[in-house]
């Protein structure tokens, strides 16, 4: 079985619903991931937490950063003190909770747009995974579209794309099997959700039946 697919973006850049798609799909996203039929977050719990807890320690700021420097600050002193953030993380505890009393056969992944700056050091605890990228036009009815992640509403209507780009582009994957997917086209294309679903080794019955699966995960085409 191919590694586990750590999945980033922007907050509020689509990787809530796009996790939820491949949820759908058959990816397994954490027992601690809350129901998939969620509008929001469809985040593995123990996964986040490791992700605040690196951003701590590195600048201070255990959320998603909102500037250039931010990001570049710590993904430089990542690397300079990899050892002990990698001392900090008791892998065996995060995947027991991670899978909880699920099978741990499935195609599997954990989303969060701080994956994007702590990807470098997932990639030292899981050398085989994978990264998923999501990525979406930051065009003006876009940036005024309402949220509910305080995140994802400040990326909306204050990053610029010099940040985004960060995102997008995440420190440490070199080498690694990465697939970037086009938000936008996702909901309309059939080709760019097989494409991500053959990338992922998930079953691709939704192409056959792409609208009544984009009103399943709550998309009106």
């Amino acid at each position: 079985m191919s590694g586990p697919i750590l999945i980033c973006g922007c907050p509020g850049g689509g990787t809530s619903l796009v996790t939820k798609m491949l949820r759908y799909a058959g990816l397994f996203a954490g027992a601690d991931a809350g129901p998939r039929e969620a509008r929001k977050y469809h985040e593995s719990n123990v996964f986040v937490e490791s992700n605040r807890k690196f951003l701590d320690q590195t600048i201070g700021f255990p959320h998603a950063p909102k500037a250039d420097w931010q990001f570049v600050e710590h993904v430089e002193k990542s690397r300079n003190q990899l050892k002990p953030l990698l001392e900090s993380v008791d892998r065996e505890r995060l995947l027991n909770t991670f899978w909880g009393e699920d099978s741990r056969d499935s195609v599997w992944g954990w989303k969060d747009p701080r994956n994007s700056a702590t990807a470098l050091i997932w990639r030292e605890l899981f050398p085989t995974m994978r990264v998923l990228i999501i990525r979406r036009q930051w065009t003006k009815p876009m940036l005024g579209q309402p949220g509910k992640s305080e995140a994802g509403i400040w990326f909306r209507t204050q990053s610029d794309q010099k940040l985004r780009q960060m995102y997008y582009h995440p420190a440490g994957i070199e080498g690694l099997d990465r697939h970037e997917i086009d938000f936008d086209k996702l909901l309309t294309d059939p080709g760019e959700l097989e494409s991500m679903l053959q990338w992922c080794d998930l079953p691709t019955d939704p192409v056959e039946a792409f609208e009544p699966f984009l009103k399943q995960v709550g998309v009106e085409p």
